[in-house]
């Protein structure tokens, strides 16, 4: 009896993971993308324009032989403030559903997202030996009329900066299963003595948000 409920129990989550789509198929080193005007993203239609408010695009990369895993800069470089932001665009984590009921999905997202953003925070760590965790925490953001939940993590560390070594504080911002099955990352990075709460709103709630509701 024991062993039957254990396979019942399992069973909605053998039948989320029944079907895994193809994960990216990494390149041996990134793309360079060149684009002179808004670039869009094919595979999940968000579109780049060349400036959001202050910030100005900057390298366009891919990651990927089918163009899944991609990579935007956006820089706000002035006398007054150094920020350095970059989108990533991925698929989330794969997940399918064959007949699962809702509440069964929705805690296997849960489930998925958090473990996305533990390795997304150990890639920021890892390599920084020095590197706090100050903040993390939960956060909605309104943009165009939809609220989009994500996660952010904020850590301090020492690191060359714009060609000195400075303190710095860094933002990690991630968004799991966007339109059903896109993940968006953001990391914004600029000297820790800056105040930019104002500069980091207008990266998140620019006009990069266009993926459709799933």
């Amino acid at each position: 009896m024991t062993r039957l409920l254990t396979v019942l129990l399992i069973a909605p989550l053998a039948l989320l993971l029944a079907a895994c789509p193809t994960r990216p198929r990494p390149l041996h080193q990134p793309q360079v993308i060149i684009a002179y005007g808004a670039y869009t993203h094919e595979k999940s239609g968000m579109t780049f324009p060349i400036a959001v408010g202050e910030f100005h695009r900057a390298g366009i990369q891919r990651y990927d032989q089918d163009g899944q895993d991609i990579s935007v800069g956006y820089n706000l470089l002035d006398d007054r403030r150094q920020i350095i932001a970059t989108v990533y665009v991925y698929p989330a984590p794969p997940l399918v559903s064959i007949g699962s009921p809702p509440e069964t999905v929705a805690s296997v997202r849960t489930h998925l997202s958090k473990q996305e953003f533990e390795t997304r925070k150990r890639e920021v760590l890892q390599p920084r030996p020095g590197a706090r965790l100050i903040e993390d925490t939960d956060i909605s953001i309104p943009v165009g009329g939809i609220v989009r939940t994500g996660r952010m993590a904020t850590f301090e560390y020492d690191e060359h900066f714009l060609g000195k070594k400075q303190s710095l504080r860094s933002h990690l911002f991630l968004f799991n299963f966007v339109g059903g099955k896109w993940a968006i990352k953001f990391r914004i990075s600029y000297p820790s003595h800056l105040e930019v709460t104002r500069e980091i709103d207008s990266v998140l709630q620019g006009a990069l948000w266009n993926v459709p509701q799933e």
